[in-house]
């Protein structure tokens, strides 16, 4: 089974210093534009090659799920889920294991996924599902596509898409 999965940057946030708690930091408004860009491209991207968007997973900080909410005011999810393992000091591999037997057990007709999650967990997690491809930097509201093979439970890192 051949799954895309788009893993995305949330957009920018209010600097940490003004809220002294990092998981609460909501996007400014230029985060809100980035996402908004971002989430159009997902869009036209899905209606041209995919189809629809079957599953969209974010970290519970409130700046990737109010990215999460923009993205899916745009793009139309067949579910959502809040993955407290997708936080920045999260570990990618258990993070992965996790994600490819959800594919295979709950979702296992799905084409597209979106994640939305933090610097560096992005960065890592799409070096641990491609061997190949280096530890990636992310722009805000940034998203690296990759096409997964679920069966052997790695990745090809296709692109990066930048708002």
């Amino acid at each position: 089974m051949a799954v895309t999965l788009f893993i995305m940057r949330h957009g920018d946030a209010e600097p940490p210093q003004a809220l002294k708690a990092d998981a609460i930091r909501p996007l400014s408004a230029l985060g809100e534009s980035e996402v908004l860009a971002s989430a159009n491209w997902l869009n036209e991207h899905l209606q041209e090659h995919h189809g629809k968007l079957d599953w969209l997973l974010a970290s519970p900080f409130i700046r990737a799920q109010q990215t999460a909410t923009i993205v899916e005011s745009i793009v139309p999810s067949g579910q959502r889920d809040i993955v407290d393992d997708a936080i920045p000091e999260s570990d990618p591999q258990d993070f992965s294991d996790w994600f490819f037997a959800m594919l295979q057990s709950r979702y296992p007709n799905a084409e597209s996924v979106v994640l939305v999650s933090h610097m560096p967990f992005v960065s890592y997690l799409v070096a641990t599902l491609d061997k190949k491809t280096p530890p990636l930097l992310f722009p805000t509201a940034g998203m690296a596509e990759l096409k997964l093979d679920v069966a052997m439970q790695r990745a090809d890192f296709i692109r990066m898409i930048v708002p």
